[in-house]
């Protein structure tokens, strides 16, 4: 049988031990020395050294998830392995280090408790007819509990920062969705037939019979260049009718904002959390935390401070209260202009506040779709500087299925979105529902 390993350079011991101890079996090996020089094609110069071999060991360690290149190295594996719908691969452990959660359609082989032991297991893998052979439920079953040991390991980093005071809580629009604020593009049409109503009363322009959403499709754009128009056409009434639409049906609360209320409150037994970063523009975590008496403070310009016993609660996209006079100096990024605005300014009060948590906290993201270009950018920034090569922070994602409901995971989804997340500096928290992330942020402070 011929093997390639995989590995970071500076596992050269753990590589060692297998090269040892393979060369007494009747297999053969390569090392993963794939000689790939800038401009190179990863995928194919992978595609090449691979072709024919039979079983492709990854060593999975700490120094493994440090290096770009070796973790680039395992990328184009998967994805090689993935498109082929060919599974050749051994992933194996001798640290106890978790492995990134797009391996976890493979088993893994732990060495970390007793060396001889594993190799032994993995010599019994490799002799076995169909080694990647597996009953569809026993992998299922697998799969959760890797999840679940991976799922558990992060949150006791996670808090660990909190008990520290290290944690900012960053938070998007699937926050106060199941609190009955409406969606982006529910926000958008709830909008536009505010503007439409306005331009019917021009009776030079007919409007008569034609439907929002077919009005939206006429127009053809981005959701950003419609913010634009419908900034532009309702004028100063903008942002009453932006705060109109964001609690029309009156929004109060849900388990997930209830959670964050929970995780907000002062710790007997450690530092308070450290802050929330929040895209969002209504005030139902404000609202909720004063309901129950925690002390905090809306933050959505440079001019507002907390004191040092109030939760700052940054609105980095700006901040529509329920009530109270909306000033001519109130202002959210709604629009493409305004998002063009963001990326231009980089000494931001917004953008300064996200950095300085992204470079000194450990920041959970909570109803994000990572597809804001600025906070991407910021991300990015964050990560280049990061010194240790480390992925400090943390996403929750629910699991791509095949078709949305088949219960069928994406592979190659979860393998892109992780990658993706990855370069960004963040962890991946995979759940089957979002129903799961309430308990998560709970078992933070249980």
């Amino acid at each position: 049988m011929k093997i390639f390993i995989s590995s970071s350079k500076l596992d050269s011991e753990e590589v060692d031990f297998l090269l040892k101890n393979l060369s007494k079996s009747e297999h053969e090996f390569f090392i993963g020395d794939l000689n790939i020089k800038a401009g190179d094609n990863w995928f194919r110069k992978i595609n090449e050294k691979i072709e024919g071999l039979d079983v492709i060991i990854i060593i999975i360690s700490r120094n493994t998830l440090k290096s770009k290149f070796a973790l680039k190295e395992i990328e184009s594996i998967i994805l090689n392995d993935i498109s082929r719908k060919d599974t050749r691969i051994i992933p194996i452990t001798f640290d106890g280090t978790i492995p990134p959660g797009y391996l976890s359609n493979y088993q893994i082989i732990d060495l970390s408790y007793d060396k001889e032991l594993g190799f032994q297991r993995l010599l019994a893998k490799l002799s076995k007819e169909n080694i990647f052979d597996e009953e569809f439920s026993e992998k299922e079953e697998r799969i959760k509990s890797d999840n679940l040991k991976r799922n558990n390991q992060f949150i006791k980093t996670l808090t660990n920062s909190l008990k520290d005071g290290r944690l900012t809580l960053v938070c998007g629009a699937g926050i106060s969705i199941g609190a009955k604020i409406p969606s982006w593009n529910d926000l958008l049409l709830r909008l536009l037939e505010s503007m439409m109503m306005r331009i019917s009363n021009n009776k030079s322009i007919s409007l008569k019979n034609i439907s929002t959403r077919e009005f939206q499709k006429r127009l053809g754009s981005s959701s950003l260049v419609m913010g634009k128009y419908l900034k532009s056409n309702l004028g100063k009434d903008f942002l009453i009718e932006l705060r109109d639409a964001l609690y029309q049906d009156n929004p109060k609360s849900c388990d997930l904002i209830d959670s964050i209320v929970d995780i907000s409150r002062p710790q007997r037994d450690g530092k308070p959390l450290d802050s929330i970063i929040t895209f969002n523009f209504d005030a139902l975590i404000e609202e909720n935390l004063k309901s129950h008496n925690i002390k905090h403070r809306a933050i959505d310009n440079e001019g507002v401070r907390n004191k040092a016993n109030e939760l700052p609660i940054y609105h980095v996209h700006g901040y529509l209260p329920r009530t109270g006079k909306i000033t001519t100096k109130k202002d959210v990024v709604f629009s493409e202009d305004a998002y063009h605005t963001q990326f231009i300014e980089p000494f931001s009060w917004s953008n300064l506040i996200q950095l300085n948590k992204l470079s000194q906290n450990t920041c959970l993201f909570v109803g994000m779709s990572l597809t804001d270009p600025n906070l991407r950018r910021l991300l990015d920034v964050a990560n280049r500087k990061e010194s240790s090569n480390s992925i400090n922070h943390y996403i929750i994602k629910k699991t791509p299925e095949i078709d949305g409901s088949s219960g069928k995971v994406d592979e190659l989804l979860i393998f892109l979105e992780e990658q993706d997340a990855n370069e960004l500096g963040l962890n991946v928290i995979w759940v089957e529902s979002f129903n799961e992330i309430p308990n998560i942020l709970r078992q933070m402070i249980n």
